[in-house]
């Protein structure tokens, strides 16, 4: 069972009857060398997905409402002795802004898009997709009111946030 470790083939023992890849894409595996060694590759599609959907949002949240500078801003005026005195005044230095009527552009509406798509729209986001090889499956799981685009040019051309949700190679 693998995540994200680079398997290399002197790793593998004669032993191993399979390889297991817990998450979408085996681009970390030597497929086609496990393949001549008659060693099956096999992978997880969604199995994190709901995981990856909410660090995906967890981002946008921290981002967007500057959580990590407020926490470090009151570190700091702790640190000093001024909290009491300063948390009310400078609290409105760390409001920033808030998601609803946000564009966000999802690119890839698989399993982990189309997560992230549905969740983000019940925040109140305007949902911009791309995927050019959507599946009808994944499509059925996309909210109602998503528009897609014909490109990715065009998906991200009037996006607040940006969510990649594709395999890296």
């Amino acid at each position: 069972l693998l995540r994200s470790h680079k398997l290399k083939e002197e790793e593998v023992n004669l032993t191993v009857r399979a390889i297991a890849r817990c998450g979408a894409g085996t681009n970390n595996v030597p497929v086609e060398r496990m393949t001549e060694l008659g060693i099956p590759v096999f992978n997880t599609p969604g199995a994190n997905a709901n995981a990856v959907k909410e660090l995906v949002l967890a981002g946008m949240l921290l981002g967007s409402r500057r959580i990590v500078d407020g926490v470090n801003h009151m570190k700091k005026l702790g640190e000093e002795g001024l909290q009491k005195e300063r948390v009310e005044k400078d609290k409105a230095m760390f409001g920033g802004r808030e998601l609803k009527n946000k564009t966000l552009a999802v690119i890839g509406l698989g399993h982990i898009g189309a997560a992230t798509a549905r969740d983000a729209e019940h925040l109140g986001c305007k949902i911009i997709g791309y995927d050019p090889s959507l599946s009808i499956e994944n499509a059925l799981k996309l909210p109602r009111s998503i528009e897609l685009a014909d490109s990715i040019v065009n998906a991200v051309k009037n996006a607040d946030y940006i969510s990649i949700n594709i395999p890296y190679i």
